[in-house]
């Protein structure tokens, strides 16, 4: 599908779209905001205006952001796109409106579950046994039902399978043990922790952000369910209050 095509018929049956933008909610320390939009107008093959934005502050965050990510479904298929080169109209309220580019082309995926970045005053956590330094803690980047994002300066191997503990900060502590399997990792540029500095030839020479897949048991998987959905309003509370 075209990205014209798609964007006309969001129009015409006023369907949402679902935006996602970087936000700072504590000094250094950067989550992914989410808001709905529509589609207000269509500028022959080059702009969109969109509007009826929920909840209205997050403009806010998109003029400090300038790109988002946008998010919609078509005939049971998600489709998603960058939303760049926007022109802010009017002040942040209830009416207010911008003009972006109509992106150059879409990107189709599965559908998949919420996932959100854990706050930084309440950490969420994962317990991994390495075979060459045991049982790591690591503090958990973003976390959805079905996985995992975090940041090791150990080098772990893709497909590699484990039993991870996660503890939750919600109702308490919630600890949960899963089976699980690595099925992504990006190089990042960051530093060795100090304390892993010296500790063999496994270390990565930056951090290393490692995606987990999950398999949880149905009633842990409602534990992890309960506290994304959470985590979500909180979120969208910061957002509301700013």
């Amino acid at each position: 599908m075209k990205p014209v095509e798609a964007f006309q018929y969001l129009h015409e049956k006023s369907l949402p779209i679902i935006l996602s933008f970087p936000m700072e909610e504590e000094t250094g320390h950067i989550i992914t905001g989410k808001g709905l939009c529509y589609v207000e107008n269509i500028h022959g093959t080059s702009r969109v205006t969109l509007g009826r934005f929920s909840p209205y502050r997050l403009l806010v965050f998109l003029r400090q952001a300038l790109v988002c990510h946008a998010t919609f479904e078509i005939g049971g298929v998600t489709y998603g796109c960058l939303i760049q080169d926007i022109t802010f109209h009017g002040s942040v309220n209830e009416k207010s409106v911008i003009t972006a580019s109509l992106p150059n082309d879409l990107n189709s995926f599965p559908r998949r579950f919420l996932r959100v970045e854990p706050s930084a005053k309440a950490p969420a956590l994962i317990y991994i046994r390495t075979a060459h330094f045991g049982t790591l803690p690591f503090t958990i980047k973003d976390i959805s039902e079905g996985g995992i994002g975090f940041i090791s300066p150990i080098l772990l191997d893709l497909e590699e399978k484990f039993i991870c503990c996660i503890t939750l900060p919600i109702n308490g502590d919630n600890t949960i043990l899963s089976d699980s399997v690595l099925v992504y990792k990006s190089e990042r540029k960051d530093g060795l922790p100090s304390k892993y500095a010296k500790t063999g030839s496994r270390l990565a020479q930056g951090g290393t952000f490692y995606g987990l897949e999950l398999f949880p048991h149905q009633e842990d998987g409602k534990k992890i369910r309960l506290y994304v959905m959470e985590r979500e309003r909180e979120i969208r509370r910061v957002i509301q209050q700013w």
